[in-house]
């Protein structure tokens, strides 16, 4: 089971529990899917692609370093 942030952390989210559900690692790849398809942030589309395995985890940070994100002491992912 995976955490989900209701409202992206990259969109202005937070770790609150009331902005965090519980899902499957499919249903937490198609909310992301869906988030990309409505607002084409790249995050969501590397959410997506690691989630299902298109790409591994190592070249989704990478390409999310790429695009300026930080990690999570520094708080944005991707």
């Amino acid at each position: 089971m995976h955490r989900h942030h209701i409202i992206p952390k990259h969109m202005g989210g937070t770790d609150d529990p009331s902005n965090l559900i519980t899902v499957t690692v499919e249903r937490h790849a198609e909310l992301h899917h869906r988030l990309w398809v409505a607002f084409e942030c790249r995050e969501d589309w590397l959410a997506w692609k690691g989630l299902t395995g298109e790409m591994t985890n190592a070249e989704a940070v990478q390409e999310g370093r790429r695009l300026g994100g930080r990690n999570a002491s520094g708080t944005r992912n991707w």
